[in-house]
């Protein structure tokens, strides 16, 4: 734990130092977004002078065998998302809904509450949040209209991964362009040990750093310790990933390891490769390793990617996972409309 303190410590200070060198000074496009003010430089729908909406709605045919006739099915996905993003700066604000079948953060009702969470800027790179926000640990994001393939890389059988997740509470913030730092506490932050249950109280901390080299090259460092209340020991999660984007190209490759409270450990890797052919069309393979205690999973995919007008993308992917137990094929369609 002391270690990865000094190693949070010495990356601030690292990534402090650099911006001071290259000239950031504010949380711009191009530079990292951890702890940025996201909300005022968000694309949207203006309602007025102070309130911007942006969302999408989001349509998913799924087939999923594993080569047997008993557990061959075919799904559908139907949600959507309703952001509202306030500025009376310094005070800034979002509201984040969610509505349709299975939508984020709605656990499987019509409409859910994502995120609602506000934000009061000191200055222009130190912000302190308050409210239901997005976990940060993760390269991948919550929202289909920031992904590099319909799915992210542990959905599946195989996934007990914790993933991404909406928890009450607040942060400090800061973000110069270069470097980003977060420090949250939280009423929990989902660290299970794959049965879903949440704990009956307790508290969660989490912490990230994200340094951005140079641009197109960042670096991003992660923990989140979580007190169920009800057990004697602390669910940990640590999580690392490193991302390049020279250009049309993105390689990325992220690390996760997980110590729950009912003394069993889990890990997870991502290796992804996105590259953008043209305007048009883009491609992702992704290869994600997962090895879970009684479970131990390989997933490849294959995602093609098309955007037929700058608010519609229709989107295929492929994905087999292969466990101990069987070995699955998933086929998806999208078709994923934005505002």
């Amino acid at each position: 734990m002391k270690k990865l303190i000094s190693l949070f410590i010495s990356l601030a200070f690292a990534g402090s130092s650099f911006a001071q060198m290259s000239g950031y000074s504010t949380s711009q496009s191009g530079g990292t977004t951890l702890g940025a003010n996201e909300t005022l430089t968000a694309d949207g729908i203006a309602l007025g002078n102070a309130v911007k909406l942006r969302g999408y709605v989001n349509t998913i045919l799924h087939r999923k065998d594993d080569g047997s006739a008993d557990t061959q099915y075919d799904g559908t996905l139907i949600n959507g998302d309703i952001d509202f993003l306030i500025d009376l700066s310094p005070l800034t604000a979002e509201v984040h809904l969610a509505a349709g079948d299975e939508a984020n953060g709605s656990n499987g009702k019509n409409i859910g509450l994502e995120q609602a969470f506000g934000r009061y800027s000191f200055n222009q790179d130190f912000h302190l949040t308050f409210g239901r926000q997005v976990s940060v640990l993760g390269f991948e994001s919550d929202e289909f209209t920031n992904r590099y393939a319909v799915t992210n890389a542990y959905s599946g059988d195989a996934n007990k991964n914790p993933g991404k997740g909406y928890f009450d509470g607040m942060r400090i913030n800061y973000n110069n362009g270069m470097f980003g730092f977060i420090l949250g506490l939280h009423d929990e932050y989902g660290l299970h040990a794959g049965d879903g249950n949440d704990p009956d109280d307790g508290i969660a901390i989490d912490l990230a750093a994200s340094v951005m080299f140079f641009p197109g090259l960042e670096a991003r460092l992660g923990f989140a310790n979580q007190n169920g209340g009800s057990t004697d020991d602390d669910s940990q999660q640590v999580n690392g990933w490193l991302a390049w984007n020279p250009g049309a190209l993105t390689l990325a490759i992220e690390f996760d390891s997980f110590n729950f409270a009912d003394n069993t450990d889990a890990w997870d890797m991502m290796l992804l490769a996105n590259y953008q052919f043209s305007d048009f069309f883009g491609a992702t393979l992704r290869y994600a390793h997962m090895d879970h205690e009684a479970l131990e999973s390989d997933r490849i995919t294959l995602a093609l990617l098309f955007s037929i007008t700058e608010n519609f993308d229709i989107n295929v992917e492929y994905s087999h996972t292969s466990n101990d137990n069987k070995d699955d094929n998933e086929f998806y369609l999208q078709a994923l409309l934005s505002y």
